[in-house]
């Protein structure tokens, strides 16, 4: 009983959803017909106005009167909409003033705030709900009688279980004989047309269904066979009878026949079976939507047979893989090509279409997706076989056999292409043995023969049609880059030590093809084919190079080809989009990025060299090369930033390894690590929010990676100064005066910081002084390190202790390095700058007085003090006296 009343409210719910689409469409129509009635009412309007306008003084022309009454009835002719709030009030003619001066000068009124789009759906579907609500509700009333009755004879035991059934039974088929009597009389109710037929059938194919239902789950009356079949009748008889009562008992047909295997399961686990059956549904399925012409028929139909097409995946077994296969093909033949092309496939379309239109071709992208992914994805996990193999060769031809039928579906060529590859890869996880590279003939077995097949083929495909269709770009971009994808992929399954034998071949079929390209490229007309053969040649080139060198060769001829393409796009003026090179040079950084981390890196050579001081530089040059073949353009900027993000690698990198023999473990830096990342990271930073004025739209890009390095150098900065500080632990800083590590430990980082400074005031003015500040304290560290790093060696920590010699030679230089800040500020007429040498030229007298002389005892020490204090008083008028002249300035 549980099963039926869950039965009840899942109809009683779908009830409601055809309901509301029954709804839209009665809204629609009422709404044209008012539009009438309006249009109608402005004629009669502007008619009264011609024969008040008559009785008038002839003075004023009456062609405009005529005219817009011509327009009227000519819109009234095309059923054109009007705005209903734009017509006049035709209740108030008796009013004055005269009617000819309120149509000559209309009063100003404000222009009403149009309704959205949901607002105005919600209205249609009140208003439609308001006229036809008693409909509908009397429809759910007779479907819960006919469940209601079923349960009160079965509760009640007033009937026997077989004269129960019957009565239910003829109580449901009176009420779809009653639907087809109205419907075959024509007797149609004002507003409500043949909704009436419509709600009283859906009550009585809802009364049958669940009396059914009851049949087989309560009373044991019917197999799962016969309960099967005989729901499904009912579910595909509803569907018939939409045909002539409309949309919503095709939603009851649809869904019911699709959840018929949900109420009974017949426990066989057939998937054979379960297949014909939803074949057979969507086919009746499919005519019904044909014929009532509703699109959300249509995405019922496809919810419902793509959701059995997945459930059969569950029940997938060795010796059902072909029944997958063939249910899928099957598929997009009939839910994707027969809508499109006719029943016969003759709807031939060759016209060339637009990127941005062919990846608008919707739903039959997502159809192809539905059916191909998880058939694809299956084969991966699974055991490769003969079967898989058929499937996906099977599926590569029939993609490619609707591309010859209807151009909106050049596209599916790239599909075609990814299940090549998908294939090989399958067939590699698969065949994978230590024994297959012993026999000099496996580059034509397995995976490697079926992979060079694929790309000959599709190569061949593309050119051939390339040729007949030549304004059809996929063609020709099939054409020319197959027979790379697929010895790219080749390339990258086979081990290294394969490579020598399978090389030479594929070597000879890289550049075959580049000079099939080649030749294409001289003989074709528009500019995108030569440019495109132009660049499958150079890959193909490039691929066969590749090979010959170590891992880093791929970066290197990656490299080469972004620059190749810049000049064709130069030298030939193609008006290319930029995202091609954008997504090329993204997935050449991201290698470049991680590579010093990828263990097969550690000791990889180019030339004899550690491959980082060969790329890096290399792809440098090369992109800064390719930027120069953009002038004006997003894609220069780009480009540029992808040659600094390179020399950050190379900075970042190469000094570490150059200095401790690895790349930088961040976890694990020591010192002078973390003095050269400082320096790197912080010059880099400043160097980004330099580009960052001339980087356009990429400016933001710029500055947050700008101002990340910063941050990066900063928290390293502290984390030498208190916890790696050289005046506090003993660590070696070198032994020449100056040349040494302090140069870079302090004294780089204070003028990159005076730099940033510079660099963040028209940013944020307000962190400048701080910044200026932490650039003094850099100075100062740097200065006294200098000066302590003269006296005590390489050593220079604290504890060691100071002679009286170095402490005089710190007041000596700062009492220098103060007067001449102060001459500086003065003849730049820089008030900070005087204030800077001031305060230096301060802190010097009170050192001098205070720690120099700090053992001198009596007089000596009493003259020290009242000359510190005049020191400072003198110090003060100057300061006033400089900022007084400032002034008059």
């Amino acid at each position: 009983m549980d099963d039926l009343v869950g039965l009840a409210v899942i109809v009683i719910l779908v009830v409601v959803a055809g309901a509301i689409c029954g709804l839209i469409a009665l809204v629609q129509l009422n709404g044209l017909k008012q539009e009438v009635a309006v249009l109608r009412a402005k004629i009669t309007h502007l008619q009264t106005h011609k024969s008040i306008s008559q009785s008038e003084p002839q003075s004023e022309p009456q062609s405009e009167p005529q005219s817009e009454a011509s327009t009227a009835q000519a819109a009234l002719s095309r059923s054109e909409p009007i705005d209903h709030k734009a017509q006049p009030n035709l209740t108030s003619q008796n009013a004055s003033p005269p009617v000819i001066n309120q149509l000559s000068a209309p009063p100003k009124k404000a222009k009403p705030a149009e309704a959205s789009a949901i607002e105005l759906l919600f209205n249609k579907l009140r208003a439609g709900f308001e006229q036809n609500w008693m409909t509908w509700i009397g429809a759910i009333a007779l479907a819960f009688g006919g469940i209601f009755l079923a349960k009160y004879s079965l509760e009640a035991g007033l009937l026997s279980p077989v004269m129960r059934l019957s009565l239910g039974g003829l109580f449901g088929l009176g009420l779809i004989a009653a639907a087809a009597y109205l419907h075959h009389k024509r007797i149609i109710f004002e507003g409500f047309n043949n909704y009436i037929p419509a709600a009283l059938a859906s009550g009585g194919f809802i009364t049958c269904f669940a009396l059914t239902l009851l049949a087989y789950s309560s009373y044991d009356m019917l197999s799962p066979t016969v309960a099967f079949f005989t729901l499904a009748v009912i579910a595909i008889s509803a569907s018939a009878m939409a045909l002539r009562l409309g949309p919503l008992l095709a939603v009851l047909g649809i869904i019911g026949a699709y959840s018929v295997p949900i109420w009974v399961n017949t426990g066989s686990g057939n998937l054979f079976a379960l297949f014909m059956y939803v074949g057979f549904v969507s086919l009746s399925a499919a005519l019904v939507a044909h014929k009532v012409q509703r699109a959300w028929l249509w995405y019922l139909l496809w919810a419902g047979h793509i959701g059995w097409y997945l459930v059969g995946f569950t029940l997938l077994k060795i010796n059902t893989v072909w029944l997958m296969g063939v249910f899928a093909l099957l598929s997009i033949i009939g839910l994707i090509a027969i809508p499109r092309l006719g029943l016969k496939l003759n709807v031939i379309e060759h016209r060339p279409h637009s990127l941005k239109r062919l990846l608008k071709v919707l739903p039959d992208h997502a159809l192809l997706l539905a059916f191909i992914a998880p058939l694809i994805f299956t084969m991966l996990i699974s055991h490769f076989d003969m079967q898989w193999q058929t499937i996906g060769v099977l599926s590569i031809v029939l993609v490619l056999f609707l591309v010859l039928k209807n151009s909106r579906w050049d596209i599916w060529q790239g599909v075609a292409l990814v299940i090549s590859t998908l294939l090989v890869i399958g067939a590699q996880r698969t065949h994978l043995s230590p024994n297959l590279f012993d026999d000099a003939l496996f580059i034509f077995k397995n995976e490697y023969g079926l992979g060079l097949l694929l790309g000959l083929l599709l190569t061949a495909f593309g050119l051939y049609y390339g040729k007949k269709q030549i304004k059809r770009l996929a063609f020709h971009i099939t054409g020319a880059f197959s027979v790379f994808v697929m010895i790219a992929t080749l390339y990258t399954l086979i081990p290294n030590s394969a490579l020598s034998t399978a090389y030479p071949l594929w070597a000879v079929v890289l550049f075959v093809v580049a000079a099939i390209l080649i030749k294409c490229a001289q003989h074709n007309t528009t500019l995108f084919q030569r440019f495109t053969y132009w660049i499958g040649a150079n890959a193909n080139i490039t691929l066969a190079i590749t090979m010959l060198l170590s891992d880093s060769g791929l970066t290197i001829a990656l490299a080469v080809q972004v620059l190749l393409i810049s000049v064709l796009i130069k030298r030939y003026n193609v008006p290319m989009p930029h995202w091609p090179i954008k997504a090329l040079v993204a997935a050449l950084l991201l290698r470049l990025t991680f590579s010093p981390w990828t263990p097969s890196y550690d000791a990889l050579t180019v030339f004899g060299l550690h491959w980082s001081i060969v790329v890096y530089p290399l792809c440098i040059a090369l992109f800064f090369a390719a930027a120069r073949c953009f002038k004006a353009s997003q894609l220069k900027v780009w480009l540029e930033g992808a040659a600094l993000h390179c020399l950050a690698l190379f900075i970042t990198t190469e000094t570490s390894y150059q200095l401790v023999g690895h790349y930088p473990q961040f976890d694990s830096l020591n010192f002078y690590e973390q003095i050269l990342l400082t320096c790197n990271w912080l010059a880099l930073g400043c160097v980004y929010l330099h580009r960052a004025k001339l980087a356009g739209t990429l400016a933001k890009l710029y500055q947050v990676a700008g101002f990340a390095l910063v941050g990066l150098a900063g928290l390293f900065a502290i984390k030498t100064l208190l916890d790696d500080n050289p005046l506090f632990e003993s660590l070696y800083i070198g032994e020449l005066p100056i040349f040494n590590w302090l140069l870079l430990l302090w004294l780089v980082p204070a003028g990159l910081t005076l730099w940033l400074a510079k660099l963040v005031k028209p940013i944020n003015a307000k962190a400048t002084p701080f910044i200026l500040a932490v650039a003094g304290g850099f100075i100062l560290l740097a200065i006294n390190s200098f000066i302590r790093q003269y006296w005590q060696g390489p050593y220079i920590y604290l504890s060691k202790g100071a002679s009286n010699a170095e402490l005089y030679s710190y007041s000596v230089i700062w009492l220098v390095l103060g007067a001449g800040t102060v001459i500086f500020g003065h003849l730049k007429n820089q008030l900070l700058i005087q204030k800077v040498g001031l305060g230096i030229l301060a802190a010097v007298i009170v050192k001098v007085f205070l720690i120099d002389m700090a053992n001198l005892e009596g007089l000596l020490k009493a003259l020290s003090f009242i000359g510190l204090g005049l020191s400072l008083v003198g110090l003060s008028w100057l300061f006033q006296k400089l900022r007084s002249r400032v002034n008059q300035v």
